[in-house]
């Protein structure tokens, strides 16, 4: 989804007569946390689909390592309004996934609209909602079935906002000229 969020908002930057050049303009801090971030959920995407191993505490443990680096990151660019909306999303992502041991959960309905398998658990760090789920609702209970068929949660909603936000402003920002007196 964040994929498509990007693609579009270029679209748009590029509509509202940004540029992508002008986000070298964008003060931002710590991009390097973003990147660890994803790679460690690749990689552990990656191993739970080759049956390296299994959700549990060794995932729960870089899940955790993930989420503090996206804190940080948060952090450090919390002027920026369209990060911290980012980060919001975030928190909707882990308050689901870290008291549902580590894993998102997804709704059958949801998998079966997108025409996702219901055997979840062997696509990266999902799990069924089922009667004993936390805060099911903030798991990915939405089917989104436009360019790719997946499930989405209120927080991968409200992190693309962001992401998109932060894409369309920052191609429109142009470099500050400053002046010494």
């Amino acid at each position: 989804m964040f994929i498509e969020g990007l693609f579009f908002a270029i679209i748009i930057g590029y509509v509202l007569k940004g540029r992508l050049k002008n986000l070298e303009n964008v003060d931002i801090k710590g991009a390097y946390l973003i990147f660890i971030s994803f790679f460690i959920e690749v990689f552990i995407i990656i191993c739970i689909r080759k049956g390296i191993f299994n959700i549990g505490e060794f995932t729960y443990i870089l899940d955790s390592i993930m989420y503090i680096l996206l804190v940080v990151f948060v952090y450090f660019n919390r002027k920026n309004k369209y990060i911290v909306l980012m980060g919001v999303g975030f928190l909707l992502n882990a308050i689901p996934i870290f008291l549902n041991g580590g894993a998102m959960p997804v709704s059958a309905k949801a998998a079966e609209a997108a025409g996702i398998t219901l055997d979840i658990s062997k696509e990266g760090l999902y799990t069924l909602i089922n009667r004993d789920t936390i805060f099911w609702f903030l798991g990915d209970v939405i089917p989104l079935t436009f360019l790719r068929n997946f499930a989405i949660s209120i927080g991968d909603i409200i992190t693309a906002v962001g992401l998109m936000l932060f894409i369309i402003t920052g191609m429109k920002k142009t470099a500050e000229i400053k002046i010494n007196k």
